[in-house]
């Protein structure tokens, strides 16, 4: 993949060559003292004031402009047109399209006046020929700058167009497999719950002892259930649990002995991309099922925490020192994690085990590299 030159590299080429093109001819078709020093002053001026066309597209039309029709009577050619006819079609691809036009309209009427005045108010040849070219080429350069936008704004309709399509299809998928899993799978597991506690009333009702392992797979389907309830409740839904269910999934876990201490950044209230949101709620409630269940201390803390773009969260426990072998569970989080460009750290030291999971939010990382970047890379 080749690596995309950055836009203002692109722009200081296009000033300096302009520069030294523009020096280079009037220095080869004119005497050298026979230009102004002000009109070599003007010459230069223009392109480089290019080099800030994206960040400010009015300012540098102003400039190639002024510089344009200061000298536009000293039989240069094309070259002082050069400089705002870029400028031009910037300042149209970047939106500035009335201020644009009007300058444009303006500016045209200025010239053709100017070229009449020189003329000594008689309308030549010359005077015709030399209005409509400067005329025409403004244009040219105005058409230019707004067929480019038009066409960057459709090319964009067409990909959003094309990623809702994807979306749709892949809801639909989704509402398919849950039905499936519905039909099949939820009955089957709600059979084995039903006869696990018919076989569990009718040993008390005997008078016997229940078996552990059937208090376990009672238990168990039990647990398969609500979970299976949880993952299809996800795929009929395209954003699926967010953080601000995260106090209620909280609850559901403090029957068991283990304390949980939670800390969500209350006084600046968390607000990421959805699904930055339902990822992270997964990664918590990831963590606090592995705590609950494999934890020998008695005490989980919970925080999150949103800076600069970057959701912090960390879900730690108590436990002793010692190893461990990532399973599923922890293949589902980093997998998570690296689709939306994050980091997850997990191990456990010798306070207990800690996931450390970090999310970019895609939609302050946009704005970020907005404001970086100016507008109209395009052109």
């Amino acid at each position: 993949m080749s690596k995309r030159v950055p836009i203002r590299r692109i722009d200081l080429v296009l000033g300096i060559a302009l520069l030294v093109l523009s020096e280079a001819v009037a220095v080869l078709t004119q005497e050298v003292n026979s230009l102004p020093p002000w009109a070599w002053v003007a010459l230069g001026i223009g392109p480089v004031a290019l080099v800030f066309r994206r960040a400010y597209p009015r300012t540098v039309v102003g400039i190639a402009i002024v510089c344009m029709l200061m000298l536009a009577h000293l039989q240069l050619g094309a070259l002082p047109v050069l400089p705002a006819l870029v400028a031009i079609a910037t300042a149209m691809y970047t939106g500035y399209r009335a201020w644009t036009i009007s300058m444009v309209f303006g500016v045209s009427f200025v010239a053709a006046f100017g070229f009449w005045q020189s003329a000594g108010f008689q309308l030549t040849g010359d005077v015709v020929r030399n209005s409509l070219l400067v005329v025409g080429w403004l244009h040219v350069a105005m058409i230019s700058g707004e067929s480019r936008r038009q066409r960057d704004a459709y090319i964009a309709e067409a990909e959003h167009t094309k990623e809702e399509a994807v979306k749709r299809k892949a809801a639909d998928e989704r509402v398919r497999i849950a039905r499936e899993l519905h039909d099949s799978l939820t009955h089957s597991i709600s059979v084995i719950r039903v006869q696990a506690g018919v076989a569990l009333h009718l040993a008390r009702k005997r008078g016997e002892a229940p078996a552990s392992a059937l208090v376990a797979v009672e238990e168990a389907a039990k647990d398969a259930t609500r979970e299976l309830r949880e993952t299809l409740t996800m795929l009929r839904d395209d954003e699926g649990p967010r953080l601000a269910g995260l106090k209620s999934l909280v609850e559901r876990y403090r029957g068991s002995a283990m304390e949980i201490d939670i800390d969500c950044g209350e006084d600046e209230p968390i607000d990421v991309d959805p699904e930055v949101d339902h990822a992270a709620y997964r990664i918590v409630q990831e963590a606090l099922t592995n705590a609950v269940r494999h934890c020998d201390g008695d005490r989980v803390e919970v925080r999150l925490s949103q800076a600069e773009g970057v959701l912090d969260i960390t879900v730690a426990d108590n436990g002793g020192p010692g190893e461990f072998t990532p399973g599923r569970g922890i293949t589902g989080m980093r997998e998570r994690v690296d689709s939306l460009g994050g980091t997850l750290t997990v191990g456990r030291g010798a306070y207990g085990f800690t996931v450390h999971a970090q999310f970019p939010d895609p939609a302050a990382s946009e704005l970020t590299a907005a404001a970086a970047e100016p507008k109209g890379d395009a052109l």
